[in-house]
């Protein structure tokens, strides 16, 4: 029979952790133990005027090995106009990480990450620096944090789940990039989560599909999870669509997803040409079409282990990470609204096995 997988929704589960409608923000400060059996990311990701995009991470340890001991980790991912990317990583001591409990405030080697509340609302001020890159940013959410129910997901029972948090589904960056041995100031739009807990993903979850858009008025979370077999292979899927700072849509059970026209990549793995969201409820439907997808990551999650284990481990498991910038087409036909928009959009597939 398989394991129950339990989504918090409901409002013992918000009492449970202490939590109210109205996200706060010691919510984003560090939630999960830095010790064996726990893990935590931030992430930030940024969309530039002059058409660089650049993702940072801070993390205590890889993703797919929780029972590890603190591990900090910066990830840096700078992809330029044309296309060539550069990602580098930052392996400091653990002695060199810190992170508060009051609110987002976390220290990783020479890499730091600051939230402030500015004008009513939330800021993160950042520096993030690799080898022969560096980025000195600043993101303002302009849609408040949001989060569905309690923001977690357990599984087999409530000692165990995986947490999530958009603390800015949608917002504005700039600062300043370094790379190629220049300066270059930066102006654009980001997004920012925060994601904890206390199983190893490739334990519980077989694969995912998330993405974000901002599109005309309109800011989208779109995700599709699905558990292991011996998690009944349970959808945990998430949807969020805003017009300004007025949720429209967030009910996650009305949404289904398909995926079709599938390409394989050199790393073994494949990844669809087209994807479609829906989100239907009686009359109401709100429909995504991804279309044209341009691969600007592809790597394996293995690399997140040190070398001498990297090839043990490949022979049970091939876990690999895609992103893309997409090309969005946007239908909404609610109560006392009709709307087509198009625009660009993100998306990632993790695939844990």
């Amino acid at each position: 029979m398989p394991k129950p997988v339990i989504f918090a929704l409901a409002p013992e589960f918000l009492a449970r952790d202490g939590l109210t409608e109205t996200i706060q923000p010691w919510e984003d400060s560090l939630r999960a133990s830095t010790g064996r059996g726990a893990f935590e990311w931030w992430y930030f990701d940024a969309h530039f005027d002059d058409g660089a995009t650049a993702v940072i991470v801070y993390a205590t340890k890889p993703i797919i090995h929780p029972a590890a001991p603190l591990t900090p980790n910066l990830s840096l991912t700078v992809t330029r106009a044309d296309g060539m990317k550069t990602a580098e990583f930052d392996l400091p001591p653990a002695g060199e990480f810190r992170a508060a409990k009051e609110a987002c405030d976390v220290h990783l080697g020479a890499s730091w990450v600051k939230w402030a509340e500015r004008g009513g609302r939330w800021t993160f001020d950042l520096h993030a620096e690799t080898r022969s890159m560096s980025a000195d940013l600043t993101f303002t959410g302009l849609i408040p944090p949001w989060r569905p129910g309690a923001g977690k997901s357990y599984f087999g029972d409530l000692s165990h789940y995986f947490a999530w948090l958009p603390s800015i589904p949608y917002g504005s960056v700039e600062g300043t990039l370094t790379y190629d041995g220049e300066k270059h100031m930066v102006k654009g739009t980001g997004y920012h989560d925060h994601n904890w807990g206390n199983v190893a993903l490739p334990s519980v979850m077989d694969h995912w599909y998330w993405g974000r858009a901002h599109v005309g008025e309109y800011t989208l979370i779109f995700v599709e999870q699905v558990a292991l077999k011996k998690y009944g292979s349970t959808r945990l899927p998430v949807f969020l669509l805003a017009k300004g700072e007025q949720v429209l849509a967030d009910d996650a059970r009305c949404l289904t997803m398909e995926a079709r026209g599938f390409v394989r990549h050199a790393g073994g793995r494949e990844y669809p040409q087209e994807v479609d969201f829906t989100w239907a409820r009686g009359r109401e439907q709100v429909r995504l079409a991804l279309r044209e997808p341009k691969l600007i990551e592809a790597v394996s999650l293995l690399f997140g282990l040190p070398k001498w284990q990297r090839p043990l481990a490949r022979l049970f498991v091939n876990p690999y990470y895609f992103r893309f910038n997409t090309a969005l087409a946007l239908e909404i036909e609610l109560d006392g609204l009709r709307d087509s928009v198009r625009g660009p959009a993100l998306y990632e597939i993790m695939m844990l096995r």
